[in-house]
């Protein structure tokens, strides 16, 4: 018979796995050619906001909540796409309803006196295609949902109310 060896303990130390959230943006932000220092609005301890200039006209903003457990932390991508009028505003917002319906990936909300497109999704195991995945989404939508709702509306732009 043999003898057994005897192993000192081993010495394990914890890895935290994941990519840090606040990280992440930062690329996803230089990816899309934009610097995340100029674009940065708010910094909270467990929030933070930056707005990036897509047109003269539209911004979109990228929230960041939870960041302090990277596990738990979740991104909120949402860009205006309409001012809501006070006059017709049963109607305007009617309409909206009705074409928020060919949506794909996405919804709208009433915020404020706007009408925001937005997605939102937690960031365990996202990478920076999957934020460019989200990201795409609403942007390719913008211009179908405006010019729809102006149709639905009898309106010639969205963006003249």
């Amino acid at each position: 018979m043999s003898k057994i060896k005897k192993f000192t303990g081993l010495k394990i130390k914890k890895i935290t796995g994941g990519k840090d959230p606040v990280k992440l943006v930062n690329e996803f932000i230089i990816h899309r050619g934009f610097d995340p220092d100029e674009c940065l609005k708010e910094k909270g301890s467990d929030a933070i906001r930056w707005m990036i200039e897509v047109t003269d006209e539209q911004s979109i903003e990228i929230l960041l909540e939870g960041i302090t457990k990277p596990s738990e932390t979740t991104l909120y991508l949402g860009v205006n796409i309409a001012t809501v009028p006070v006059k017709g505003i049963t109607d305007f917002l009617a309409s909206a309803l009705e074409v928020a319906d060919g949506l794909v990936g996405v919804k709208i909300s009433l915020v404020g006196h706007f009408i925001v497109m937005s997605s939102s999704l937690g960031l365990t195991g996202a990478d920076i295609e999957e934020l460019d995945y989200h990201y795409m989404l609403i942007m390719e939508q913008v211009p179908w949902f405006q010019e729809t709702l102006a149709s639905e509306l009898g309106w010639e732009d969205i963006s003249e109310y």
